[in-house]
């Protein structure tokens, strides 16, 4: 039986708990619902924005960002949510718009440029932005998650390009980013853990990085 505050999150799904534990899987054993990461006791948008933060993150920080959310997304599912979670409640918009003006916005401010990751970060923030039109809650937070991943990658690779025109060696260079994509990710789950509150309308604070 696991401990939850001891399990060591990892990337994908899995077969049983046995084989490892993703954010969802992990939040389904603390509910004590079946297996799986898809709990019935989570907020479908909060489900999809939180598979991507799980997936994307990198192994260093997934667990310790990522594992003390667990006890909030317990409970947080409408109560008029569909079985499917596919027809979205007021409430599952209003986290989705909320979760996408935070990336906007907070994008905005650090992913300038014209590489392939901005690129896909702003393809994704459009995407995103184009199902929450239509009403498609899951898939406007999901659009959003995967923008910030790529938003992060887009900041990791100017700052390697940066420490190697110093001078630093690719070991080196490797060694020293990251902390730019460090604060998007701790600010991404603040701003997470701020929308699966059940109100969650109210305007977040951006922090600089």
């Amino acid at each position: 039986m696991h401990e939850w505050h001891d399990i060591l999150l990892t990337a994908g799904d899995h077969s049983s708990p046995s084989n490892g534990l993703c954010l969802m899987e992990t939040v389904a054993l603390f509910a004590g619902e079946r297996h799986g990461d898809w709990p019935t006791c989570v907020c479908p948008v909060l489900i999809e924005f939180g598979r991507v933060l799980n997936d994307t993150m990198p192994n260093q920080w997934r667990t310790i960002l990522l594992l003390p959310l667990v006890p909030a997304l317990v409970g947080t599912r409408d109560p008029l949510s569909d079985s499917c979670g596919i027809n979205a409640t007021g409430l599952e918009r209003d986290r989705a718009a909320v979760l996408l003006a935070w990336c906007v916005n907070r994008l905005e401010a650090v992913a300038v440029g014209s590489d392939e990751a901005e690129l896909r970060a702003r393809g994704a923030l459009a995407d995103a932005a184009e199902a929450l039109r239509f009403g498609q809650a899951q898939h406007a937070a999901r659009n959003a998650a995967a923008a910030l991943a790529w938003a992060v990658k887009a900041v990791a690779d100017r700052e390697l390009a940066a420490a190697l025109r110093a001078g630093q060696s690719p070991p080196e260079a490797a060694r020293t980013v990251g902390g730019t994509g460090l604060a998007l990710w701790r600010d991404a789950v603040g701003a997470y853990r701020h929308v699966a509150a059940p109100s969650p309308v109210a305007t977040l604070r951006l922090s600089p990085v």
